[in-house]
């Protein structure tokens, strides 16, 4: 089985685990970007990495690469192409353009250019061509422009591998899929020991560690990927590595606690759980988290509580206070992870912070820190082990 190259798209700040998963699963020549990572597959691993990569968001086969001066210059170079190896008359397609080019005002143009190439190319051959399907094409081409290079990919994923399929349809996502794999993967937890998520939202944390602690695959609840519909597909393969990955689940070993004082979230996370099929793995309850104490001597928490964008300052700051306070008092012998933009906000925990990571929640530059909640002080806890 032949070997190729390709880019696998993250979130900013989540490359390296990125970089342990594609370890983990054997792909070989990896190399971290900004916001990517490269490596080299064969089409079973291209397969397993679109089912199980919890950190990916698309997954990227280049075709074409060629320098350009000009933005008409794409469709030059593209008309060379011979498109037909990738798609046929019957298919749609689309083209998903990323655009970093001051002499390319906008991304637009650049994909209309290659459009433009693809379906002329078609015409001079067949005196016809394929239709563009925007929304839901059958071959979905990465256009990159890194100022002066240019890159044309095969996406292999079709929708965005962070959409699982458990969301309700319609309802807000405060926190995307990947952000939260990529955070619980962050902490080093697999299912060891009791998880909480205490301000657990529409349930996005829980779900994604009962998959984690299940050996789950992250895309477990998706029927269509990219790859199915390019001329290469080997449906026999596919069968084998779905196989493969029922072969490797096994019964979640711990007890995933998702709870919230706001009822409507409490609503959305039973929804969306009930949708992921872990009622039977998640127990969720209605409460403050001042109110919630573990039921295990060891233990995790992932914390995601408000930035201030809805609270006033005052109570935004005391809400965080409370939080380090009953940390401190309830939650000994646990690990807290909390990830907050409010750097005020944070200071007001009075907890140290063991640990540091910045990551990007949408638009929000966040910190996402570690709390050792030890028994007695800090420093009774050092002397112990020395």
């Amino acid at each position: 089985m032949s070997l190729f190259q390709i880019n696998i798209k993250t979130l900013q700040n989540l490359e390296p685990v990125l970089e342990a998963e594609l370890r983990e699963f054997g792909a070989a020549d990896i190399v971290p970007g900004r916001r990517i990572v490269s490596c080299t597959v064969d089409q079973k691993l291209l397969y397993k990495l679109n089912l199980h990569l919890r950190t990916a968001l698309r997954i990227l086969v280049p075709v074409a690469e060629f320098p350009i001066r000009e933005a008409d210059d794409i469709y030059k170079q593209a008309l060379r192409i011979d498109w037909t190896k990738y798609l046929n008359l019957e298919q749609t397609f689309a083209i998903d353009p990323n655009v970093n080019a001051l002499f390319i005002k906008h991304s637009n143009y650049a994909s209309l250019r290659l459009k433009d190439a693809i379906a002329d190319s078609f015409n001079q051959k067949f005196g016809k061509r394929p239709d563009v399907h925007p929304e839901n094409p059958d071959v979905l081409f990465n256009l990159h422009v890194d100022n002066h290079r240019v890159t044309i990919s095969l996406d292999s994923s079709g929708e965005s591998l962070n959409r699982r399929g458990y969301r309700e349809r319609g309802a807000k996502a405060p926190l995307n899929e990947v952000l939260a794999a990529g955070m619980i993967l962050l902490t080093g937890w697999r299912g060891e020991t009791d998880f909480y998520d205490p301000m657990c939202g529409s349930g996005t944390l829980p779900i994604e560690a009962s998959m984690i602690a299940q050996n789950l695959p992250a895309q477990f609840l998706r029927s269509k990927f990219g790859f199915m519909r390019w001329k290469d597909f080997d449906a026999q393969l596919w069968k084998v590595v779905k196989q493969e990955a029922s072969a490797g689940m096994r019964k979640q070993p711990c007890r995933i606690i998702a709870t919230d004082a706001d009822p409507r979230q409490l609503r959305s996370a039973k929804i969306n759980i009930e949708l992921a099929g872990f009622e039977d793995d998640i127990e969720i309850a209605l409460r403050d988290f001042t109110e919630t104490s573990p039921i295990s001597e060891q233990g995790i928490l992932i914390i995601n509580p408000p930035y201030g964008e809805r609270i006033e300052e005052e109570n935004l700051l005391q809400l965080y206070k409370n939080m380090g306070d009953h940390l401190k008092k309830a939650w000994s012998g646990h690990q807290a992870w909390i990830i907050s933009s409010n750097r005020e906000a944070m200071n007001r925990i009075g907890l140290k912070p063991s640990k540091k990571i910045p990551l990007i929640n949408g638009t929000y530059e966040c910190r996402f820190q570690q709390y050792q909640l030890f028994r007695g002080s800090r420093k009774d806890h050092v002397v112990s082990q020395l």
